[in-house]
């Protein structure tokens, strides 16, 4: 692969949060419409979200692109994830320092994919030591003076130091959770400053971010500098309230500030939809009660919705609690994806000083009588389970890269991902939110049952678990937090249960394998790959009463499994003790090698194909390494989808055959659409000759079968039935032997 290509892959992550890009043609079966539309920008200065860039602000700095590069090896010297205070500024931090002997890499990108280093597998036993040094200077704007100015990594495998002009400004440990690192005091506005970061594989707590996956280096997901002013937000918690009816909602925002002690703020915030249109709700205090009686009022425009005034604490920090009714909302749900904006304008009384935003869906996740429920409904999930990868790039994936996925994962009926097994890119949870899957956010951490009892360990699976919820706890994707993967059970991932609850009571949570005898506290009960006898017998346990079953995965080859009659989903589908199941897995653990003079060398933890560079683990995927539809893939599509016709022949229910109906029952397995939104195209065949062709809309409310009925034609031997979604893409396709009329 030429530096030209992947410098136009840089270019297109970049391009990321421009939301300009769309998904090769080639690679979709469906409409645009799976994405939401570009949101009509507020007059007035482009707002930014918390830890997000947004196009047209000026205080953003990406820092993608080309930097110089060398690798090395070691161990990172921190003890429990931070730096001995007497360790030395390494001399390639240095502002004079020289390159001389270096070479360029581009970020984002993993340094193995780059050819600096053999890709490695599992990383179990641990097999490489790498160190990436990465070095570059930047213009840093005078405007910058008195501003505070944050390093924001959204992921750096595993460990990251970070320095400006040869200051120490601190370091990471956790190869797929997002960071920020506070910069200001080393910067130099109005000049050319020095960046330097090293980068370690192997660190304290790297064990929790090795398995089943490929382990590779360097920084390798989006970056940028951004300035914040004295007086700003400094995080953002949005919970949706709905009431009994699933009708009406409560937003509550809870807003922490920062800023110099006794500062003078005024916070208002303001909801639009996705067209930037204002939803009028009653202005609010802190307190809740309402400055407006009902019913709900138009505002004029001047009137904030939402608003709050107060001064900033001896601590520097001030939190502010807004809430606010909103009449009947549009609701989220994988189905009808409905998004909104939540704005906040932050005022020291006499000036705007910062403006930020989110992206919401108002939604309910719950347990009801031990089954699992969105807005008070049951959901089915028909899930897979997908890793971060993607063949040739690594860890390093695109816009394309995501939405590639995304479209492949609808046209198969997929409604469910397992973010196996780590958080994945915040892009990537945004176009979830957008497109439409009920997410299984894992905190990370992967077959690690020596240590998942180790009091001294607990720190490192805590740490991923706030960094987890931190990021993405505003997704109206992620409906429960997953414990890591397969490490049995122990005080560890109980910490993270605990903590995730104890932050977020507005999602589910579950420890990976565990029941409610070793898990208490498990929102589910999580099989892998179970023999049909043990789901049926779980399925009448007195336990459903309380916490339904999930299977995280399951795979192909095995009893029950995808490959033919799929006996599982036969007790599933029907049974809402079953929240449904997760397919092992997406993609194929595969990478092709662009390096062909290393192809005869072994990738440890992984089978190399030395003809054409191709390393691979494990290949059980619906699609390939590089997103090649498996015969998996179109196994998966009837067993996931929402339309179902369990009959293989019609026969003639009324009238003679001039005038004669078939009668189909169909079950709509939706759980929020109702059939008749759905398109259904009948041929009357007579082999493959079309007689007689048309289109219907068969009602049939979520969750219920109906019998649709059918004109027959006389010499047809087949009926043919295919249901098309209004975003384009086929649900369901099936052919009907008209045996009657032979």
């Amino acid at each position: 692969m030429s530096i030209e290509f992947r410098k136009h892959q840089i270019e297109s992550l970049r391009k990321t949060t421009l939301r300009h890009l769309l998904i090769p043609a080639a690679c979709l079966c469906l409409s645009a419409s799976v994405f939401a539309a570009v949101p009509v920008p507020i007059p007035g200065e482009m707002p930014i979200p918390v830890e997000r860039v947004r196009m047209g602000n000026t205080n953003v700095i990406p820092m993608t692109g080309t930097w110089r590069f060398r690798l090395e090896h070691g161990t990172s010297p921190a003890v429990r994830g931070e730096l001995p205070a007497d360790t030395a500024v390494p001399d390639f931090a240095a502002p004079d320092a020289s390159t001389a002997g270096w070479t360029n890499i581009l970020v984002p990108a993993n340094w193995e994919i780059e050819g600096f280093s053999m890709l490695t597998y599992q990383e179990r036993p641990i097999t490489s030591s790498d160190i990436g040094l990465y070095r570059r200077t930047v213009e840093i704007p005078a405007f910058f003076t008195g501003k505070t100015v944050l390093w924001h990594f959204d992921g750096s495998y595993d460990g990251t130091e970070v320095f400006v002009n040869g200051q120490r400004c601190g370091y990471h440990e956790s190869g797929f959770t997002a960071f920020d690192i506070d910069v200001t005091k080393a910067l130099k506005p109005g000049q050319r400053n020095v960046f330097a970061v090293r980068v370690y594989k192997r660190t304290s707590s790297c064990t929790l971010d090795h398995g089943d996956f490929w382990c590779l280096g360097g920084i390798y997901r989006e970056t940028y500098l951004v300035a914040l002013p004295p007086l700003r937000v400094d995080d953002v918690t949005v919970v949706t309230e709905l009431d009994a009816q699933y009708k009406d909602a409560t937003l509550k925002s809870t807003v922490r500030l920062t800023g110099p002690a006794g500062a003078h703020f005024v916070l208002t915030g303001e909801l639009r939809t996705l067209d930037g249109a204002k939803v009028e709700i009653p202005a609010m205090s802190q307190a809740g009660d309402m400055m407006l009686p009902p019913p709900f009022v138009s505002l004029p425009v001047e009137i904030p919705a939402m608003s709050q005034a107060g001064d900033i604490g001896a601590d520097g920090s001030a939190t502010v609690n807004l809430s606010a009714p909103v009449a009947a909302p549009k609701l989220w749900n994988a189905e009808k994806p409905n998004l909104y904006y939540v704005f906040y304008r932050l005022s020291d009384g006499n000036r705007t000083v910062e403006r930020v935003q989110d992206r919401i869906g108002f939604r309910k996740v719950e347990l009801k009588n031990g089954v699992f429920e969105v807005n008070g409904v049951p959901v089915k999930f028909t899930g897979v389970c997908r890793h971060e990868e993607f063949s040739p790039f690594g860890h390093a994936m695109t816009e394309e890269c995501w939405k590639t996925d995304i479209s492949l994962m609808k046209q198969d009926n997929v409604n469910a991902i397992r973010t196996a097994h780590y958080n994945h890119a915040a892009r990537f949870m945004e176009l979830c939110d957008e497109a439409g899957f009920y997410v299984l956010d894992e905190i990370p951490s992967c077959w690690v049952a020596s240590e998942i009892r180790d009091a001294s360990r607990t720190w490192a699976y805590t740490f991923r678990a706030k960094e987890t919820l931190a990021r993405d706890k505003n997704r109206a994707c992620v409906v429960a937090w997953s414990c890591g993967n397969e490490s049995s059970y122990g005080i560890n991932n109980q910490a993270e249960l605990d903590y995730a609850k104890a932050t977020d009571p507005t999602r589910l949570v579950f420890i990976s394998q565990m029941n409610l005898r070793q898990a208490p506290k498990t929102d589910f009960e999580d099989y892998h790959s179970p023999p049909l006898t043990t789901m049926i017998a779980a399925a009448k346990n007195p336990d459903r009463a309380k916490v339904p079953i999930v299977l995280t995965e399951y795979h192909p080859g095995g009893g029950g499994h995808v490959g033919g009659e799929d006996k599982n989903w036969d007790v599933m589908w029907p049974n809402d003790a079953f929240a449904g199941a997760f397919i092992w897995e997406w993609q194929d653990q595969g990478m092709y090698d662009k390096f062909p003079e290393r192809w005869s060398q072994q990738a440890p933890g992984a089978k190399s194909n030395p003809t054409n560079g191709y390393r691979v683990s494990g290949a059980r995927g619906a699609v390939t390494a590089d997103r090649k539809p498996t015969d998996i893939f179109d196994v998966l599509k009837p067993l996931y989808s929402p339309v179902n016709i369990t009959a293989h022949e019609v026969a003639l229910t009324s009238g003679t055959l001039a005038d004669g109906k078939f009668d189909v029952p169909i079950q709509n397995r939706y759980s929020f659409t109702d059939l008749s939104e759905i398109t259904c195209r009948w041929q009357a065949l007579a082999g493959e000759k079309v007689l007689a062709s048309g289109e219907s809309h068969i009602a049939a409310k979520p969750r219920s079968t109906a019998n649709a009925s059918f004109t027959a034609t006389p010499g047809m031997d087949t009926l043919r039935l295919e249901f098309i979604h209004p975003d384009g893409r086929s649900i369901y396709l099936t052919n009907l032997k008209a045996k009657a009329l032979q």
